[in-house]
């Protein structure tokens, strides 16, 4: 299966939204440079956060940027298929996941994070946003099977690139460290279900569907997945389609899928 380019769908970001993100830019200043932990409290779609101005991620969120089409196209997704369950692999410091909560799209998350930092990060943004009740955050990677696997954390300029089995190019030398590995299948076992998925997971994507095909074949609902070159997005969409589910539409790295 071939996904291009044209079947992305537009959506331009509207006027006021580039000048809240130009007024912010100003009250914010510049990204600091360098190393070091440069804090910050802003809010995002609704939701509260704690970031890092000097992390790429933490930066464009302070400045209302960060995955604006996509957070546009997930709640609406979202609000128009109801689903009782938004599944977050690969949640970083909980954008989507504190978003989505806190939009009430969902009734219940699930958020994967295995880099340390990454999830305290998370774990401070749900706390942040008052939604323990609803968030279920597990400090572990998921994959094809259960075990452990060894993480490759990157630089603090960009704290979104942490990956599994393989040194990034900006992995700091000796920083790795051994991680669990949990599959969706063992720990998400809904039958008929509407779900919503966020993946990000650096590459990682193929190994997290194929400890998840039972739930995605069980259920049905909305999915956004990266996908890194035409090869992968394609080996993405025939798999899922395999499942059931049907492309949608590709932007960027993202892939998004929805089954009835």
């Amino acid at each position: 299966m071939r996904v291009t380019s044209s079947e992305i769908l537009p959506l331009r970001r509207p006027f006021f939204e580039k000048l809240d993100t130009s007024w912010r830019k100003r009250l914010v200043g510049a990204r600091p440079n360098g190393p070091g932990q440069h804090p910050a409290r802003c809010t995002y779609f609704g939701a509260a956060f704690e970031v890092d101005l000097g992390d790429t991620v933490g930066y464009e969120i302070a400045i209302h940027r960060f995955e604006w089409r996509e957070l546009k196209m997930m709640i609406a997704a979202c609000r128009r298929l109801k689903p009782e369950l938004f599944i977050d692999v690969g949640a970083n410091l909980g954008l989507y996941t504190c978003v989505m909560a806190r939009q009430g799209v969902a009734p219940r998350v699930i958020a994967f994070e295995p880099d340390h930092e990454n999830f305290a990060r998370l774990a401070r943004n749900i706390a942040l946003n008052g939604l323990e009740d609803r968030v279920e955050a597990h400090q572990a990677a998921a994959g094809a099977k259960s075990g452990t696997a060894r993480l490759f954390p990157s630089a603090r300029d960009n704290r979104g690139q942490s990956r599994l089995g393989e040194r990034s190019a900006d992995c700091p030398d000796g920083s790795s460290y051994d991680v669990p590995v949990v599959t969706l299948d063992d720990l998400v076992r809904l039958t008929d279900c509407t779900i919503a998925v966020k993946m990000d997971v650096e590459g990682h994507e193929g190994e997290v569907l194929a400890g998840a095909e039972g739930l995605f074949a069980r259920n049905g609902g909305y999915a956004q997945m990266e996908a890194h070159g035409d090869d992968t997005a394609a080996d993405l969409a025939a798999r899922m389609a395999g499942l059931g589910w049907r492309f949608r539409d590709r932007y960027g790295l993202d892939l998004r899928f929805e089954k009835p």
